[in-house]
């Protein structure tokens, strides 16, 4: 049977580990509201519904579930062009990825160029004397400088 979760719950189950001196482990299954999930129906000596079983494993109070029932439409005396009487506007989905990832992989190339940038620029300026101390905590503040630069200009020029 079908069930719908009416409130967000978590629910304790046992699974087996494989290791000998600890055979089982406890843990947690989450449940959001509108989810919908397929259990089977237990019920007490008296026939009346206890709780459902969600996967063998979990069991889920019923008063955190309503039971979904599904009918058959009978379209046997249904008559005329489904388009032609129909009002209803087709809404078409758009299976382009979101603005929000192509910020972030910007933002972390940016990061990435730019740290390398700024490591070799300071690595180079060593070699070639313009900095008379040669640290490595000079390279990494190179570096540093350089991802911060790169999210800079990033978030400056983006469209």
């Amino acid at each position: 049977m079908n069930f719908v979760v009416t409130k967000d719950f978590k629910s304790p189950y046992a699974v087996a580990t494989g290791i000998p001196h600890k055979p089982t482990a406890l843990k947690t299954a989450k449940f959001n509201k509108g989810q919908i999930i397929k259990g089977e129906l237990k019920k007490d000596g008296m026939g009346k519904g206890a709780f459902v079983m969600f996967k063998n494993t979990i069991v889920v109070p019923l008063d955190c579930v309503k039971q979904v029932v599904t009918k058959d439409v009978d379209m046997s005396n249904v008559t005329g062009n489904p388009r032609a009487n129909s009002n209803t506007n087709v809404i078409s989905f758009d299976k382009t990825p979101s603005k929000k990832d192509d910020k972030k992989k910007q933002y972390a190339d940016a990061i990435i160029i730019g740290a390398i940038l700024g490591f070799v620029g300071v690595y180079y300026a060593e070699k070639q004397g313009y900095i008379q101390a040669p640290e490595q905590k000079n390279r990494i503040i190179g570096a540093v400088v350089g991802g911060l630069a790169g999210a800079y200009l990033v978030y400056r020029f983006k469209k």
